[in-house]
């Protein structure tokens, strides 16, 4: 008889505990695709960097960033061990570098973009999410042909934004 009463609350604290883990994994991630245009032409090399809107417990949403292709393809899929992002709304921010001739042996993108070496070919209105007009807003799953066309033209004139 003691066994059994001993039993029952384990039981129900390890049904509990498995309900909650398993309530954690991926129903609000999202995957996201999409490309991105400067003036109707695929934008090859330009970083797209999502910037969350979410604040929750003092804590800024997270950022997260993708290349574009040849294509001007880009796709968010997994970030480290999480099978996608957090669903919600996003700022988004588009650059493409450009080194010039004169960056020290080695040096790779992000080290440009750090060191202020490297000139950003795009609209400045793209390059901070304070002043981006881009935006997106997930759903949980997949969320695809959320796309960005750039006006095209010289790196300090103001976007013309077509809506995703």
């Amino acid at each position: 008889m003691f066994v059994r009463r001993g039993l029952i609350p384990a039981t129900l604290f390890a049904g509990l505990a498995f309900a909650l883990g398993c309530a954690k994994t991926d129903k609000n991630l999202a995957t996201v695709s999409g490309v991105v245009t400067q003036g109707g032409a695929p934008l090859n090399g330009a970083k797209v960097t999502l910037h969350s809107t979410v604040q929750g417990e003092g804590v800024k949403g997270g950022v997260y960033s993708a290349q574009t292709d040849s294509s001007g393809k880009y796709l968010i899929a997994t970030v480290g061990k999480e099978p996608g992002i957090p669903a919600g709304m996003y700022k988004v921010t588009v650059v493409k570098l450009n080194a010039g001739s004169n960056l020290p042996e080695g040096f790779d993108a992000g080290q440009m973009e750090a060191s202020g070496m490297a000139k950003n070919l795009l609209p400045k209105d793209y390059e901070n999410p304070n002043t981006t007009k881009l935006s997106v807003t997930l759903d949980p799953g997949k969320n695809e042909n959320k796309n960005f066309d750039l006006q095209a033209g010289p790196a300090s004139s103001g976007p013309a934004v077509k809506p995703p």
